[in-house]
């Protein structure tokens, strides 16, 4: 469960951090910052409340290994970036020509 709300909220953080980003044909304009710091956050508190013990006294047989999973999965995802993916991939493909801009749709019906 972790890994799928972690997945969910790492494409809102990297478009919170660029500055440069554009955004589509639907977006929440203003609010989109806001909702997306939020997202963030709450991805944050419900990853450290899932990791967290269920039990007391913590014992080798009642450890929550969640963490450890999270962590390998993390490290093997860098590793591969660092040793090998960033030498070779250049990021998606365009399979269709970008949608044109409002002002591009006004000129097509006026003319």
């Amino acid at each position: 469960m972790i890994g799928l709300y972690i997945a969910y909220v790492a494409p809102v953080f990297l478009r919170l951090r660029n500055p440069d980003f554009r955004p589509g044909p639907w977006h929440l304009g203003r609010w989109s910052p806001l909702i997306g710091w939020t997202a963030i956050g709450w991805v944050v508190l419900i990853t450290v409340l899932f990791v967290l013990p269920s039990a007391s006294p913590i014992t080798w047989k009642n450890f929550n290994y969640t963490i450890v999973a999270v962590g390998v999965v993390v490290l093997a995802a860098w590793l591969t970036w660092i040793l090998s993916a960033r030498t070779w991939f250049t990021g998606p493909r365009h399979t269709i020509d970008e949608p044109p801009t409002p002002a591009e749709r006004t000129a097509v019906d006026a003319g």
